[in-house]
């Protein structure tokens, strides 16, 4: 018979499950791959075409309950060995595609350094300027640690077991290793992604005041913390026995994981949304002037990006169920989660880095740009009118939350009195309220999803 050169969907499929099965059959050869457990065969069927159980045991090292099991699945060993003989003529034509190590490197490395360099900004920020490093910050550190076990777990896994893409590139030790590390990086995933979480929603709790806006904070967490709940327990116990690859054949799984896993995702993306908007009415009420307003909400909206990386990690989750023909996914899906995690802890910080450009940098964000001097010269050209005009101002002014404020019954100042006034507002944070503060110094952000 002459192999095709062109196999379809179907015929990959088919080797697929010839390979897994008689992988986990052949306890001999537990440690080659299972293409060459199949060669193996094919050399003894040709040489042995009447084999007996006994003998078909002895060769493969299989339990004769196996043996029962697998021959009661096909139906007769007549398909057994067509099968092996059919995949053994075929195996130089099965796509041999490397594992994701070329993909999932650069990225945990980008994000590692980037996450590291923000996360260190964040803490000087809270300890020079915004007095001193809180509760909610520990917490994203360890949510920072947990993020780098998962994305050193997942480059270990991409490195040294998941070289291939492809379940007839592995022996069945390699096979059975690859599901630990899963249930491993399920597990993993929504613990981090909860942590990060709770140091949000504790940074909320500390400047919300009104008590609708702490209960809806209370509501979040218990939400979230349901949700990791769920996946953690479905992650370990969708399968019996666990090391359901221990007992292939006998062991019983769902066999509609997909939907817990797109359901469970798809909750923990619509938390993300919530701790991502929580905050944002609290902005809008606060005394800023516009470009500040528009500045903060920009700020505290940044978690948008993490949100958008979970809806791709999703969908990375929608595909690794549908693929087939044995090729498996979890390298784009757990790239996607380092992105994910990472992306919500540089997000989090980004009011931090904004409070220190404000100290250290006001050009980047136009504070003390030029136009504080242009108005210091127009001051002292205009004599001492502009002078006495200026501490008039300034007499007939109050502070509001550390921001001078002109009296609702005074005269407006001319623009460049007005610009002078701005110029020379202390933006340290001292006399702020909490949520003011928050706005230049804390933190936000979301993630979310299993895999």
């Amino acid at each position: 018979m002459s192999p095709p050169l062109n196999l379809t969907k179907g015929d990959l499929d088919l080797a697929a499950s010839i390979t897994i099965n008689l992988g986990f059959l052949a306890r001999n050869f537990y440690d080659s791959k299972t293409i060459d457990v199949v060669s193996a065969f094919s050399t003894f069927f040709n040489t042995t075409p009447n084999a007996t159980d006994s003998e078909l045991l002895s060769f493969s090292g299989a339990r004769p309950n196996d043996l029962n099991i697998l021959l009661e699945m096909l139906g007769d060993r007549d398909l057994l060995r067509d099968s092996i003989l059919w995949l053994d003529a075929i195996a130089e034509y099965l796509p041999r595609t490397p594992g994701g190590a070329h993909l999932l490197i650069p990225v945990f490395t980008v994000f590692t350094v980037l996450t590291s360099i923000v996360l260190a900004l964040r803490l000087w920020s809270r300890q020079t300027i915004a007095g001193g490093v809180r509760g909610y910050d520990w917490i994203m550190v360890f949510g920072y640690f947990m993020t780098l076990v998962y994305g050193s777990s997942a480059l270990y896994h991409s490195i040294n077991i998941n070289t291939a893409s492809q379940f007839w590139s592995y022996s069945w030790n390699e096979i059975a290793l690859q599901q630990m590390f899963y249930i491993y990086l399920d597990i993993l995933y929504p613990i981090a992604a909860l942590i990060i979480k709770s140091s949000l929603l504790l940074f909320y709790y500390s400047i919300f005041t009104n008590r609708y806006l702490r209960w809806s904070v209370w509501a979040t967490f218990g939400f979230t913390l349901a949700t990791t709940i769920t996946i953690i327990l479905y992650s370990i116990f969708k399968c019996h026995p666990v090391n359901y690859w221990s007992e292939w054949y006998t062991s019983t799984c769902d066999p509609h994981q997909k939907i817990p896993y797109l359901v469970t995702g798809s909750l923990l993306i619509f938390s993300d949304v919530v701790i991502w908007v929580l905050p944002l009415p609290m902005v809008m009420k606060l005394q800023l002037y516009r470009r500040e307003r528009i500045a903060a909400v920009f700020t505290f909206s940044l978690g948008i990006f993490a949100c958008i990386a979970s809806i791709f990690r999703l969908q990375a989750v929608y595909k690794f169920f549908l693929t087939s023909a044995g090729t498996g996914r979890t390298p784009v899906i757990n790239t996607w989660t380092i992105v994910e995690l990472n992306l919500a802890i540089i997000c989090a910080s980004a009011p931090a880095l904004r409070a220190l450009c404000i100290r250290h940098a006001p050009k980047l964000l136009s504070y003390g740009s030029n136009s504080t001097d242009s108005s210091s010269r127009s001051n002292n050209s205009s004599g001492g009118g502009g002078m006495q005009n200026d501490r008039n101002i300034r007499k007939n002014t109050r502070s509001v939350h550390g921001r001078v404020i002109v009296h609702h019954d005074q005269m407006r100042p001319a623009d460049h009195d007005l610009a002078s006034l701005r110029s020379g507002i202390s933006r340290t944070g001292s006399g702020w309220s909490d949520v003011e503060k928050s706005v230049h110094y804390s933190s936000t952000s979301r993630i979310g999803s299993p895999v």
